[in-house]
């Protein structure tokens, strides 16, 4: 189990303590299921008192979502931008934006998956209608500003290029480790940066009119 570094004789701030809470959230949920992480596990993982959790984020289920939530605030803020001053190259930045944080986090998408497929209990149900509020505040309007513009290619499906665009973003974070064995793939940093730049390249040039390319690659 990974543990939560901490800064030898120094005692921890409020903010130090609350942003204990979110590294120790991201390290339990991503190693076992919600509902078998406890409170009490949480707290000792952060090295605070488990009381914290109730006043900074009023429950477990408030501070799971807090901690995706912050985990991928990088990314949910380049969305938000291009959606307000689109150009060719944002869906590039979104992309390379989301492997950025990915690259430190890579386990975090297989949290994600994996609730979102979780049986339907009451409380299941409650963290999946979490995670997707926090999704739909960022749905992807700029594939339909590029459309409406004409940047994008007049043969692209507006649909089929979300969801290609989807696939670009997740896939590499959920490949089974017996296929990338396989292949030989090992997705450390270094190479999901390698991988960023080839998978915006290939999104470029699927999507994007060619006038709209860069010099370079015309």
């Amino acid at each position: 189990m990974a543990t939560i570094k901490k800064s030898a004789g120094r005692p921890l701030t409020q903010m130090d303590k609350r942003s204990a809470l979110i590294d120790a959230a991201r390290v339990l949920f991503v190693e076992s299921d919600y509902e078998k992480v406890s409170v009490r596990a949480i707290a000792q993982q952060a090295g605070v008192d488990a009381s914290l959790i109730r006043y900074y984020f009023q429950s477990k289920m408030g501070l799971f979502s807090e901690m995706v939530k912050e985990t991928l605030a990088p990314m949910f803020d380049k969305i938000v931008q291009t959606n307000k001053q689109y150009a060719a190259s944002s869906p590039e930045e979104i992309l390379t934006t989301y492997y950025s944080i990915m690259s430190q986090n890579p386990d975090l998408p297989k949290l994600i998956y994996r609730t979102a497929n979780l049986s339907p209990t009451d409380s299941n149900r409650e963290l999946q209608a979490n995670l997707l509020d926090l999704f739909a505040a960022t749905r992807m309007t700029v594939f339909d500003q590029l459309k409406q513009a004409d940047i994008l290619r007049p043969e692209v499906d507006i649909m089929c290029a979300k969801m290609s665009f989807v696939s670009l973003l997740v896939f590499p974070f959920l490949m089974p480790e017996l296929f990338k064995q396989a292949i030989g793939i090992e997705t450390s940093p270094e190479f999901l940066q390698k991988l960023a730049k080839h998978n915006a390249r290939l999104l470029r040039h699927g999507l994007i009119a060619d006038e709209f390319q860069p010099s370079q690659d015309r």
